[in-house]
C-alpha cells in the first residue's frame, strides 16, 4: 500500500495501517525518521494537536513507502522455507497455563503454538488470553491445561510457498505455521519478511 497524502485528516490511519501492516513497531520508524516513539504515537493518534511539520510527516510516508518497496523486491520469488524459523517455541496441550506463561515471558511473543507429541498442530495460545485469566482466576493458572484456553490454529502454509502467496496472512494474522507432510517444520511471521529488507 503505497501512502499518498491527501490531507492531514487521513494521514493518521494511513501511517497506523501501513505501519501495522508491515509489522513495523512505533520503535523502529520513529528510528529510521530520527524521531521519537511518542512523536510517532501521536501523529498516529492525535495529529491535529501534534501539528507535525511537513517534513516530519513527509519523512514518515518515505520511510514507510520505501521499506514496503524494498520488501516486495527483496522477497520477489523466495520460498517461505527460505526464510522461516525452523526452531518452533510451542507448548503442549497438556502443559499447564503457568507454563505457557513461563514461556511468554521468556520470549514476548504475542501468540503460542500448541503442538502434540507427533508435530501436529493443534491449536494456539494468545498473551492476551492469559493475561485475562491471570487478571480474573489467578488460581486457574496451575489448575488448568493449556488445551482448555487454546483457539484455533493459526493458518498454516506449505513450505514451498512463495512468500507473496503469504502476506494476507501475515497481513491479518501475523504468523503462520509452515508445514511438510503434514508436520510443523518452522513458523513465519512479520518480523522474518522484515529481517530480508
Amino acid at each position: 500500500m503505497t501512502i499518498v497524502i491527501n490531507s492531514l485528516e487521513h494521514i493518521s490511519s494511513m501511517i497506523r495501517s501501513s505501519r501495522k501492516s508491515m509489522g513495523l513497531s512505533q520503535k523502529r520508524l520513529a528510528k529510521m525518521c530520527g524521531m521519537s516513539q511518542s512523536s510517532i504515537a501521536r501523529m498516529e493518534t492525535d495529529i491535529d494537536r501534534l501539528n507535525p511539520s511537513y517534513i516530519s510527516v513527509f519523512c514518515v510516508v518515505v520511510a514507510l513507502n520505501k521499506l514496503e518497496l524494498t520488501s516486495s523486491k527483496a522477497l520477489v520469488g523466495r520460498r517461505v522455507q527460505e526464510i522461516m524459523h525452523r526452531r518452533i517455541i510451542s507448548v503442549k496441550p497438556s502443559a499447564s497455563i503457568l507454563d505457557a506463561i513461563e514461556i511468554f515471558k521468556d520470549y514476548d511473543f504475542p501468540q503460542l503454538p500448541v503442538i502434540d507429541e507427533v508435530h501436529h498442530v493443534i491449536g494456539t495460545v494468545y498473551q492476551k488470553d492469559l493475561l485475562d485469566i491471570a487478571m480474573r482466576n489467578p488460581e486457574a493458572v496451575r489448575r488448568r491445561s493449556v488445551s482448555s484456553i487454546m483457539k484455533a490454529s493459526l493458518p498454516q502454509v506449505d513450505k514451498n510457498s512463495s512468500i507473496q502467496e503469504l502476506r494476507p496472512i501475515l497481513e491479518s494474522i501475523g504468523a503462520a505455521m509452515v508445514m511438510h507432510e503434514g508436520k510443523a517444520v518452522g513458523i513465519i511471521t512479520i518480523y522474518d519478511i522484515l529481517k530480508t529488507v
